[in-house]
């Protein structure tokens, strides 16, 4: 069998270029193809990669490039190429190279040979003097193995100075390995091995030897990135504090870990072994990522980590952005999924009236989804046991299932049809009767009235324009407001309101002391020249969303709470 061997160096961290030598013993005669992947596994987008990649050699053997990212060697038996990636994007698809610290995804460093993905492969890591290595690969002496390039490609590589925690779950050892400095409590280790410990928990058993969290404190964009054993967090240093802020750390993590599960061995077919040459389609992304959210803040929940009320705060906050957003009738979940290459990571000014995010609604629907079967089978069972069922038949197998499988899981364990379900929430855009699902578990959604500041008179509801700002600038104007029926576009540039100069700090303020029904002039720069438009303001609910449980409810719906969160019906005070 082919052998393959992968050298990174770094003489010069500073100039942010990664230097690989790629080894190749035992290639067939004639030409070998090298590949760069143009996407990363989890993030479903094509990013080309190539861009970076620069000083391409391959020794005293000919060579071209046959397109963007395929390079042609005429060669054969003993094949060494070198090159060097331009590592400086700091986010959890790319590669990052400074002073200070490495941070390497396979998937933009590592060129494949084409036809021997399967092949095992060796990585020398060579960073300079001081810096330790952390990667979820297995050493062996002075190297890191992986059975084939997919596991390579699904395990980044951190390199630096890096701080390095341990704890145990089940035996298990799991690393959290922070680069730079942060305001963290001290707690966070213990908490991190409360969610890993509840999600262990529902699935029922550990699948790797190690795990390790790569977590970047950067003031650049934050998320996560899921991996087989590691995931990628980048959240700012400041991110701990306060609690709300730490809360969302919490359910990233409980995100990230969640996928080790749902979507690295739990997936449909199209999701590996991979293509990484083209885009890859699937209609179950909202399964994927929407049910991961949607256990992203059930967990804490069940982990003592968040109340009830924080849990029913949190989804109340998301059940009033879903239902603002014009998209909703557009865009089904399935279709999200599928479009999710040329929708969702590159939104225009229209996509709020005209696309639905699959993490948005495919965590509310995997709420109701949740509900429903438990209603079925009389708390029986839950998407809980969805879970461990395709964990069991598939993921634990390492076999992708078709794309009905999922339906049908749910279905067995709901012990019958969920058609309706399916056409109107999932391959559909009906409304969501959220009190229905809601009252399973004796609780409903409900709109209180804001209680107005000191000295101010109360208001049922406020003004309403329907444009979304970006400090002065329309980034997007919702369809059928007061906004687009005036003609107000996004990119106009607001200069006044009513012929007084607004100040971006001061523009809620100002609209908010006008009143619904109201007329009022804008003044807007639009490419250049100005412009004046005339608004009749709309009315918007003066309300703040809850989720409650009910005064009196059912043994049915108190058994479906307990269960569903994790804790007892909450007494009367």
């Amino acid at each position: 069998m082919m052998k393959i061997r992968y050298v990174v160096s770094m003489p010069d961290p500073s100039s942010h270029l990664l230097r690989v030598r790629l080894e190749v013993r035992g290639a067939p005669g004639g030409s070998l193809d090298l590949v760069l992947p143009v996407w990363t596994p989890g993030s479903y987008k094509v990013r080309d990669y190539a861009r970076h990649l620069q000083d391409f050699r391959a020794g005293r053997h000919a060579w071209r490039k046959v397109d963007k990212s395929r390079w042609r060697v005429q060669a054969g038996g003993d094949v060494d190429v070198e090159y060097s990636v331009f590592a400086f994007e700091l986010s959890v698809q790319s590669s990052y190279l400074d002073s200070d610290f490495a941070s390497i995804n396979g998937a933009g460093v590592f060129l494949y040979v084409d036809g021997a993905k399967d092949a095992p492969i060796e990585v020398a890591v060579r960073p300079p003097a001081g810096w330790a290595v952390h990667t979820g690969l297995e050493k062996r002496g002075k190297v890191w193995v992986a059975p084939d390039y997919d596991a390579l490609v699904d395990c980044p590589i951190d390199c630096g100075r890096q701080e390095k925690r341990t704890f145990k779950v089940r035996g298990v050892p799991h690393h959290w390995v922070t680069q730079g400095p942060s305001n963290a409590p001290p707690r966070l280790l213990a908490d991190v091995k409360r969610i890993v410990e509840a999600e262990v928990k529902l699935i029922g058993e550990i699948p790797y030897d190690h795990y390790t969290f790569l977590v970047h404190h950067s003031t650049e964009r934050g998320g996560g990135l899921e991996h087989r054993n590691s995931t990628v967090l980048q959240v700012p240093g400041t991110a701990y504090r306060p609690r709300e802020k730490y809360d969302n750390v919490l359910e990233l993590v409980a995100h990230e870990f969640w996928h080790l599960w749902n979507v690295k061995r739990i997936k449909p077919e199209q999701l590996g072994p991979f293509d990484y040459e083209r885009e890859v389609y699937t209609s179950l992304l909202w399964v994927m990522e929407g049910l991961t959210s949607y256990y992203d803040t059930l967990i804490p929940c069940r982990a003592k980590l968040f109340t009830p009320e924080k849990y029913f705060k949190r989804m109340a906050d998301r059940v009033q952005k879903y239902e603002e957003k014009p998209g909703r009738r557009r865009q089904s979940l399935s279709e999200s999924s599928f479009d999710t290459w040329v929708k969702l990571y590159q939104p225009n000014e229209n996509s709020l009236n005209c696309q639905m995010s699959y993490y948005e609604k495919g965590e509310l629907v995997g709420m109701c989804l949740d509900l429903e079967i438990r209603h079925r089978t009389r708390n029986a069972k839950s998407l809980d046991d969805v879970m461990r069922l395709l964990w069991k038949q598939w993921g634990r197998e390492g076999r992708g299932f078709p794309e009905g499988e999922f339906r049908r899981a749910c279905e067995r364990i709901a012990g019958g049809s969920l058609e309706r379900f399916w056409a109107d929430l999932v391959d559909g855009t009906a409304e969501i009767p959220w009190n229905r699902f809601l009252g399973i578990a004796g609780c409903r959604l409900e709109k209180e009235p804001k209680k107005p500041e000191e000295g101010e008179p109360a208001r049922r509801s406020r003004p309403w324009l329907g444009a979304s700002m970006g400090g002065l600038t329309v980034s997007s104007v919702l369809e059928g407001s007061p906004a687009a029926k005036a003609g107000l576009s996004a990119k106009d540039e607001l200069v006044a309101l009513n012929g007084a100069k607004v100040a971006a700090a001061d523009w809620d303020k100002r609209l908010d002391e006008l009143e619904p029904g109201e007329r009022a002039r804008l003044t807007v720069f639009r490419a250049g020249f100005l412009k004046e438009l005339s608004v009749t303001l709309g009315a918007k609910d003066n309300a703040t969303w809850t989720i409650k449980p009910v005064e009196k409810p059912t043994a049915e719906q108190r058994s479906i709470y307990e269960s569903w969160l994790g804790v007892k019906w909450p007494s009367k005070k």
